[in-house]
């Protein structure tokens, strides 16, 4: 009998990735929404994000945490509410600017969405 479990632990972590990274995007998602984020990923292979949106002057704020990990040059992360994880490429552009394109979100391909993660160095 074959017992299987998600564990980061087995997974890999691109260190490039690990720690306090920003970014936004403008009706990228969702037609009229702009949205702000602030993300941590650790080494241990988890991650928090605080987002901040707004849409017809309603601010709205909440927080995810999940865990995230690389495997064959994509970029997995996995919500503690989600059933599957969602999938993306990444392009590492320099130490400061994380290019994402993704290729799964909420278990259905998607391969529209692009965005940037900007590093923030104290």
């Amino acid at each position: 009998m074959l017992i299987f479990s998600f564990s980061t632990e087995s997974k890999e972590q691109d260190s490039r990735l690990i720690g306090v990274w920003k970014g936004f995007e403008v009706e990228k998602q969702i037609e009229g929404v702009e949205k702000h984020w602030i993300q941590q990923r650790f080494e241990n292979g988890t991650y928090v994000i605080m987002f901040t949106t707004k849409e017809d002057c309603q601010i709205e704020t909440f927080t995810e945490k999940g865990k995230w990990w690389t495997e064959k040059g994509k970029f997995y992360e996995l919500s503690s509410n989600a059933k599957n994880p969602e999938v993306y490429s990444y392009e590492i552009k320099n130490d400061e600017v994380v290019e994402f394109k993704s290729i799964k979100l909420s278990g259905e391909k998607k391969d529209t969405y692009i965005f940037s993660d900007y590093k923030i160095n104290f």
